[in-house]
């Protein structure tokens, strides 16, 4: 048995660190189908609305490793508690945000919940997994997001209806603190990791900088950038694009959204089983980017039916859905060291909240400017052509074992 290789594998941690990794996508689900009650009430424009789903990803894509770092210091379980903390804290606050300010403020300390939730889990999974199942566990844990998107998604209108945006923010902060409750009784037992704790902050820099020096931390982080990127620049404005270019209800509009998340998180299962069963992760990266970059033209086409777009977002997210699980698995293979994937798992996050931060609001300034979404193609396809290059650099890192 290797260094942070588990005896045997704890499923029931494991299945806790996913519920609060879900409980943390609740947070990203949760904006997208309040935009339209958001922007009626707070008077946001279209950039406005960007800001507020992608301030959630601001922190993440300007501090993501030393997150992931100080997640190391401080031990991984103590991370992903204060990280639901903190997140449902910040969703209780914003339920009372006067404008919208107070409500980005807010979710930029949202954002910083989920990071720390984020960045821990997997060094958690990891630490209580055999390498046996450590893929298998990966393909599960890199679901977390597309399923926490889908079942708030899924839950948020009827609760718009009824209790509005803000007692929806009220709902999810309540959420959060009961799961925190959830995961310290189901992780109590663990014993405290015997490296890694307590070093301090300038310890934390140093072991940002050691992940950085190695080449496959840096290209994981990339190439989830781009994906994310990608993917959330499409699935925040689905539900508008719905609602103002189809004449869909917000109800159903919010169902079609949450169906293709869903899609995503069942790629995200399928792409674990094909890295359990030996799939090349570089191939599963590289094809994912393809996928996405060919159905994204599809997608913002003008003039083909519904239909027709909609299968197109379906496989956006399917076939995209095998790139996180195979950047997520890379997290225990190219970090530096076992005590290290807190770390690297920072510094890829810090990749796809940088991706997040940028998606959205990029599209929302072309298709204001451009008076259309027809230009939207460019951006997602020059992110998928970099993703799978980046996928290419990783093929020959892993060849020559680096």
């Amino acid at each position: 048995m290797t260094p942070g290789e588990s005896d045997r594998t704890r499923w029931l941690v494991v299945w806790a660190v996913i519920a609060a990794g879900v409980v943390g996508a609740f947070q990203i689900g949760k904006a997208p189908v309040a935009l339209p009650q958001l922007r009626a009430e707070l008077g946001l424009g279209l950039v406005g609305a960007g800001w507020v789903v992608s301030m959630f990803n601001v922190l993440g894509a300007l501090a993501g490793a030393v997150i992931g770092a100080a997640s190391d210091q401080i031990g991984h379980r103590r991370a992903v508690l204060g990280g639901l903390v903190l997140g449902g804290g910040a969703s209780l606050l914003g339920a009372a945000a006067p404008d919208a300010a107070m409500l980005l403020a807010t979710r930029f300390v949202e954002g910083l919940g989920f990071m720390a939730t984020a960045t821990a889990g997997p060094a958690l999974i990891v630490r209580t997994t055999r390498r046996v199942d450590q893929r298998l566990a990966f393909g599960f844990w890199s679901g977390y997001m597309p399923a926490g998107s889908a079942l708030m998604m899924l839950a948020s209108p009827p609760l718009l209806g009824t209790i509005g945006w803000r007692g929806l923010w009220l709902v999810n902060g309540a959420v959060m603190i009961a799961a925190t409750l959830l995961v310290a009784a189901a992780t109590r037992a663990l014993p405290r990791p015997s490296v890694g704790a307590g070093r301090g902050i300038g310890a934390a820099l140093t072991d940002v900088l050691r992940a950085l020096r190695r080449p496959g931390p840096p290209t994981l982080a990339l190439a989830f950038g781009c994906y994310t990127l990608q993917y959330l620049a499409v699935l925040a404005f689905l539900p508008t694009l719905l609602v103002e270019g189809d004449g869909m209800s917000e109800g159903a509009a919010a169902a079609l959204t949450a169906l293709a998340n869903a899609a995503n998180m069942l790629g995200t299962f399928g792409g674990g089983w094909l890295l359990h069963r030996g799939a090349r992760r570089w191939a599963m990266i590289a094809a994912g980017s393809l996928v996405m970059a060919l159905a994204s033209v599809v997608i913002f086409a003008p003039g083909l039916p519904f239909a027709a777009r909609y299968g197109a977002v379906i496989a956006f997210t399917a076939l995209g859905g095998a790139v996180p699980p195979a950047v997520f698995g890379g997290a225990a293979v190219h970090a530096p060291s076992p005590a290290l994937v807190g770390t690297t798992t920072g510094l890829i996050m810090q990749g796809s909240n940088l991706g997040q931060s940028i998606g959205p609001p990029l599209l929302a300034k072309l298709a204001a400017a451009t008076g259309s979404w027809a230009w939207s193609p460019a951006v997602l396809l020059a992110s998928a052509l970099t993703g799978s290059a980046l996928a290419l650099v990783l093929r020959r890192l892993e060849r020559r074992g680096g």
